[in-house]
């Protein structure tokens, strides 16, 4: 993820995630407020409609309270011979066109007199009580019978205003009759009858159709919130593109310079601000850095040039100690470069090669004048001092990390290993001996072998061209022996022009 990303998803996360939270929690409050206010106007509804019930109920209780203080009650004691009281009570049924009926039962039980012919007479009164009034005698006050109501809650079905959306019915001991919404999800309010009986007057709505209502305000508010968002991330852009512009541009100024090691590089940044000021403090830097790198350039270029000369110039001290000419490791370096080039090596290691090979003999300069310079073949004793030059080198040279007296150590010791394992110090066979040490051995042998020596005279071209044919494969890699004689006429130009004067 970009810097500029995170920039802008930090600003919209100070900004957007509060203005959202706190724009939906307004949109909670009105929701809620919304909700409240529907359930209040469901509630008033339910109200009126209960007070009309309970109107109605109260208006019922009184008939029948008026109803038992008649004098037709007195025929209670003939038992109602010519059913007054019953043609009462189913006359009060029909005015009230009430479903359910009245009854009047004595204090044993009995039916009496009723609405309903058919119960006359019947005992252990079965039927449901809605409402029971005493009846009293008119002579002691004392009771003489029940007057009872077994009421029909579908009486007050008709109290009821049911719409596509609003449904009523009663909860009767919490099982509910005249249900007949098939609303999914509602909004419910009841309210209790004031009457003996557990009634629950209940009045729901459609809670979709509510809903469809809200979502109209919702889209509204949604609207609201989107545009809010979109101005508050277009501004963010805004301010995070102007702020972060300059350090764009600063990053990809570094990127180049990184790649293509260019310090020779500028940047302006206008304003006053912090990114200006480290614009201009790296501008600053970048111009002290080319300085640094120019001067340290001349360093780099004086530092090798003075080690190219010291390895040189040591390579000349041991050769001068055996009296054997600077040309020689002249010759030898200019050979080992050629034959480097020859067998694949890149320019760059093959100029490390020459610089390095003349320090191929400095171990020579531990070796003592007696031994170094006696005319004549070396008897076991003084071939053994002798052989000690290319592990005296390498053990002057190794501990270095630069890449030049690296590449000397290799040669000092390994110019002596021979293909065929037969070599000294260490042995070393084939391509276990390492390319530097490979090729010194045969640009110092052709050498050597071409150069007066104080034990020798040198060797005529023949001489030494058979030696290297019947050492192929035995003192000298091969390939190198191959490259030697496809590309002759390079060596012996090389040889002209460093003859020893």
């Amino acid at each position: 993820m970009s810097f500029r990303v995170k920039v802008i998803v930090l600003i919209l996360l100070a900004s957007l995630l509060p203005y959202s939270i706190s724009m939906i929690y307004m949109g909670k409050i009105l929701r809620d407020k919304y909700y409240d206010n529907t359930q209040k106007e469901l509630h008033t509804q339910l109200t009126l409609s209960v007070d009309r019930i309970e109107q109605y109920l109260k208006t019922l209780q009184r008939d029948m309270i008026f109803i038992s203080h008649l004098d037709v009650m007195n025929d209670i004691f003939s038992q109602d011979v010519d059913r007054r009281i019953s043609n009462l009570l189913e006359t009060k049924k029909k005015e009230l066109h009430l479903k359910g009926d009245f009854y009047l039962v004595d204090k044993q039980g009995s039916v009496v007199a009723s609405s309903n012919i058919k119960a006359l007479g019947v005992k252990n009164f079965p039927f449901t009580t809605f409402y029971a009034v005493d009846v009293f005698s008119p002579f002691n006050r004392q009771k003489i019978a029940t007057l009872i109501l077994d009421f029909s809650l579908e009486n007050i079905k008709h109290f009821f205003k049911n719409t596509p959306s609003r449904s009523y019915f009663i909860e009767l001991d919490n099982k509910r009759l005249y249900h007949t919404s098939n609303f999914v999800n509602v909004i419910e309010v009841k309210q209790a009858l004031d009457t003996p009986q557990k009634i629950m007057i209940v009045l729901e709505e459609n809670e979709d159709v509510f809903l469809n209502a809200l979502r109209r305000y919702e889209k509204i508010f949604f609207v609201v919130l989107l545009i809010g968002a979109i101005v508050i991330v277009l501004i963010a852009y805004y301010f995070v593109d102007k702020l972060l512009k300059p350090v764009e541009e600063l990053s990809t100024l570094v990127e180049h310079i990184t790649k293509t090691q260019n310090y020779a590089q500028s940047i302006v940044v206008k304003g006053k601000d912090e990114v200006a000021k480290l614009a201009r403090a790296f501008d600053t830097m970048l111009h002290g850095i080319v300085g640094a790198l120019n001067e340290n350039e001349k360093l780099t270029k004086e530092i090798e040039e003075t080690q190219r000369e010291v390895v040189f110039t040591m390579g000349a001290i041991g050769e001068s100690r055996s009296k054997e000419t600077g040309n020689h490791v002249k010759r030898v370096a200019e050979y080992s470069k050629l034959l480097a080039l020859l067998y694949g090596l890149d320019k760059d290691e093959a100029e490390l090669l020459k610089q390095a090979s003349p320090m191929h003999d400095i171990g020579k300069v531990a070796i003592p004048d007696a031994v170094l310079n006696k005319p004549g073949r070396f008897n076991d004793e003084e071939r053994a001092i002798m052989d000690t030059h290319a592990q005296l080198g390498y053990d002057m040279l190794h501990h270095s990390e630069r890449p030049l007296l690296k590449a000397a150590a290799i040669v000092a010791h390994q110019h002596h290993e021979k293909y065929d394992g037969s070599g000294y110090p260490q042995g070393l066979q084939g391509e276990n001996i390492h390319i530097y040490g490979r090729i010194t051995a045969v640009a110092d042998v052709f050498d050597a072998l071409g150069s007066d020596r104080v034990y020798k005279k040198a060797w005529d071209d023949e001489r030494i061209f058979n030696l290297f044919k019947e050492e192929r494969g035995k003192h000298f890699d091969p390939k190198l022996i191959d490259l030697f004689f496809a590309n002759l006429e390079q060596f012996l130009e090389v040889r002209d022009r460093f003859k020893d004067v």
